[in-house]
């Protein structure tokens, strides 16, 4: 870097605004349409957040450790936009239109993508069955690998940068997740769980139970705990994984590129079958993730009023992993 060109220095003010905003949506559709959370199921995300949100305060001002105290606000924020996002997106929901199933369908035909015909394959294959239900089922544990291992090896602007995607594109598909309601491939087609071996939607649909329930006003109550991922297109799972193995790719830690890489990338072949989503809702994710990337490699660098007159700690670091 040159001598006379300042040195960039990333932060998560943005991240946090982004949050912000996103609780600011929640609160507006609760006020426009309000539907009843049951608070008790938010204990245990207000103890983990206050527990971790204490941990970066501590390490940012009396034992300094700079790696320690962005793993703490990583997984923070990671928790809090979950949680916000979860609700949004039933809020969201019941404003829906008619389905996109046909629509959605007809894209993948027009693709030249049969799924029913790759479901059956992966279906006469335990081993690929057994390899897909743990990617898909562990892709919450690789963003916190993610965190944990970008944050103890110091790539804290890689860390920030993973963040912040990953709050983008989650962002983008629930907000445009109520143009295109679905209900997926399981559902759409009638298939029942006597048609397959071993293959069949995680939680036995119980998305889109909550996702129908929602949409015809008899689902009274939100609870955290209980709380599905209702969103077919675009697929977030199919964004967040592809995040994760930009995240694992770009680590510079061979042991996380490897491993993960090929971790992330069983989730995301697994997403249509273990999700029921229709591959252009994989595909649509992945283009999401793409840019949001894109936009968080720069907006990471960017620095918001907030940075100065919030008490959490936005502590930046050099940008030499940014590359």
């Amino acid at each position: 870097m040159a001598a006379d060109q300042p040195e960039r220095m990333s932060n998560d003010s943005i991240s946090w605004a982004a949050i912000t905003a996103l609780a600011v949506a929640v609160i507006g559709a609760e006020l426009t349409s309000p539907l009843h959370v049951a608070m008790v199921s938010l204990a245990n995300l207000a103890f983990a957040c206050a527990a971790l949100g204490s941990a970066a305060l501590f390490y940012r001002h009396v034992r300094v450790n700079d790696r320690f105290s962005a793993c703490c606000i990583g997984l923070a924020q990671a928790l809090v936009f979950s949680a916000l996002g979860a609700v949004l997106s039933y809020l969201l929901a019941r404003d829906g239109g008619p389905l996109w199933d046909p629509t959605l369908h007809r894209w993948d035909r027009a693709l030249g993508l049969d799924w029913l015909a790759y479901a059956r394959f992966v279906d006469r294959h335990a081993w690929l069955v057994a390899a897909y239900g743990f990617a898909y089922g562990t892709l919450i544990p690789q963003t916190i690998v993610v965190i944990v291992a970008l944050g103890f090896s110091g790539r804290l602007d890689r860390l920030r940068m993973f963040i912040l995607a990953a709050i983008l594109s989650g962002t983008t598909a629930i907000l445009l997740s109520p143009l295109f309601p679905a209900v997926g491939n399981f559902t759409f087609l009638a298939l029942k769980p006597s048609g397959f071996a071993h293959v069949w939607q995680s939680a036995d649909l119980a998305d889109v139970r909550d996702f129908l329930a929602v949409r015809n006003g008899s689902l009274a109550s939100l609870d955290l705990r209980k709380m599905q991922g209702i969103i077919v297109f675009p697929s977030y799972h199919g964004a967040l994984a592809a995040t994760t193995l930009w995240a694992f790719w770009t680590s510079g830690l061979k042991w996380l590129r490897w491993g993960g890489g090929l971790v992330a990338l069983l989730t995301i072949a697994a997403t249509p079958v273990n999700g029921g989503h229709y591959f252009v809702d994989v595909i649509a994710g992945v283009a999401i993730a793409g840019a949001s990337i894109a936009a968080a490699r720069r907006l990471v660098f960017a620095r918001l009023p907030l940075e100065a007159i919030t008490a959490l700690p936005f502590r930046r670091s050099r940008a030499a992993f940014a590359r």
